[in-house]
Formats: structure tokens, sequence, C-alpha cells
């Protein structure tokens, strides 16, 4: 499997999003295949009120997010996860709205999971689960240098995104998928933006184009 490294800078990009569409915490019942689905995962923050706080990196714009998604079209599915809740549980639930979404006829190329942080951990642990090599998974600020580790001899499945700054201690994650025969792509951005792990914590047109280009584009 080719590894793709795309080194971007980006800070001129311009996104003029669509009219906005509903979100929703579920799959619902009256699923629409000609949509793109996106599943959105924070990170390891309470959220209230649709946003969060970190005494690091300020307020964590979480509905502000999910709004942004939104407006380009897709169905977005996502909940604030409290403390409690078990991550590995939460990956078992994400799994089973997907395999809702393949039996009533969605194309998986036009399943997107994306996690933040904490969430991109929830992203890895449903590729694992859900073994479809052609469903979009991207995970934005995951990896510590040794994080592959903990997946060797695990084989992910499907198209895979990473977005990583530059200034975060969470750098690349392409050691994470190395000896995977699983996969349809892999293709890691990185930023310059200098805001460390920040950069996940707001929609800033630096990371959401290219993901948003990268969905649209895969479909």
């Amino acid at each position: 499997m080719k590894i793709i490294y795309l080194l971007i800078q980006v800070s001129l990009f311009s996104i003029y999003p669509a009219i906005g569409q509903t979100v929703s915490a579920n799959v619902l019942s009256d699923v629409d295949t000609s949509k793109i689905y996106l599943f959105y995962l924070h990170g390891q923050i309470t959220i209230e009120n649709g946003k969060g706080k970190s005494q690091y990196f300020g307020i964590y714009e979480y509905q502000a997010i999910l709004d942004t998604f939104s407006s380009y079209g897709y169905k977005v599915i996502s909940e604030p996860r409290s403390e409690s809740v078990d991550e590995s549980e939460y990956a078992g639930k994400v799994s089973r709205q997907i395999d809702t979404l393949l039996k009533a006829g969605v194309n998986p190329a036009k399943i997107s999971v994306v996690g933040a942080s904490a969430g991109a951990y929830i992203t890895i642990d449903v590729a694992l689960r859900v073994k479809n090599k052609n469903i979009k998974y991207a995970i934005l600020g995951m990896c510590w240098p040794d994080t592959y580790k903990s997946y060797q001899g695990k084989d992910l499945c499907g198209n895979f995104l990473s977005i990583y700054e530059s200034s975060d201690p969470h750098g690349s994650c392409l050691q994470l998928f190395e000896d995977k025969h699983c996969l349809t792509g892999i293709r890691e951005i990185k930023l310059n933006m200098n805001n460390s792990h920040a950069f996940l914590y707001k929609p800033y047109k630096e990371w959401i184009y290219p993901l948003v280009n990268w969905i649209n584009k895969t479909n």
C-alpha cells in the first residue's frame, strides 16, 4: 500500500458553505441514500451549551463545528460525550449506526467518521470494528510518537486522512498505517498555524477546507 504524504500550509483558502442542514445524535429512520453522512467525535472535553473550555487551549466550539459541517449539506451525526462514557462502548454504538446506514443502502464511500483528539482514538476503534475499506475516517491531532505501537498487529480498514498541526505535540500518524493491508488510501496534512492542539477547537478553514475537499472528492 503506497502511503501519500501531503505537506500543506493553508491560509488563503476561502470557503463558501451552502445552506445548513439538521444535526442529529443518532441515525434517523428516514435514511436518504443520496446524502453524505458525517459522524463527528469531539475531543476529551465536557460540552455544555454547545461549547467546552480548556485551560490550555481556550473554547472548544463544538456547535460551530457541527454547524459548519452541516452547512455543506452533510447529514451530521454527533452528540456530546460525558466523562462517564466508556469510549469502547461508544465506538460500538457508532459502529452499529454505520451498519444501519449500510443496511439501508448507503454507499460506504458516502460515510465519513471525523474524530478530534480523543475522538480520533474512538474513530480508529470504529474502523477496527466495521472493517469496510471504502468508509472514510479522518483523525485530527491524535498521535504521540509511540501511539502506533498500540495498533501493531491490528489491521485497519478504510480510507484515511490524518491532519495535525506542526506546533502540536500530537504529530504525524503515518506509522500507524504501516503494514496495514485493508486500506483504500492514506493521506496526511501538516498545518502550520502555530496554535498547537487548539487548531481543532474551532472550524478553522485551514483544516475544514482540505477535509471537506477530501470527503467530496472521494465520493
